[in-house]
């Protein structure tokens, strides 16, 4: 994974949100999250999030692109962002067990 980078006179470091691996990681997860099946907007908040926290799409615009509104996006993004931080916190909380 890459290394946090900082910007000339900025003490604000940019996460490593562009590495592949991450986007792939988070692919799998939003997926798992709306395979779940325990949201019916399930499938509808993965693509928002894909549109926003991985296109940099603006929330305002992917809401519009996917045909609901605002305040609906911003309630099936949080959600979801939440899903996520729960299963990533799961996810390294858990030992590795060691393959043999």
């Amino acid at each position: 994974m890459q290394k946090p980078t900082r910007t000339a006179g900025s003490s604000a470091t940019s996460p490593p949100f562009r590495d592949e691996e991450f986007h792939a990681l988070l692919s799998e997860m939003t997926c798992a999250c709306a395979r779940t099946g325990r949201h019916l907007d399930a499938p509808m908040a993965q693509a928002l999030f894909h549109r926003v926290d991985v296109l940099n799409e603006s929330q305002r615009s992917a809401a519009r692109a996917l045909g609901i509104e605002t305040g609906d996006a911003a309630y099936l993004l949080g959600g979801l962002r939440q899903d996520l931080a729960t299963q990533l916190a799961l996810l390294i909380s858990t030992p590795s067990v060691a393959r043999s």
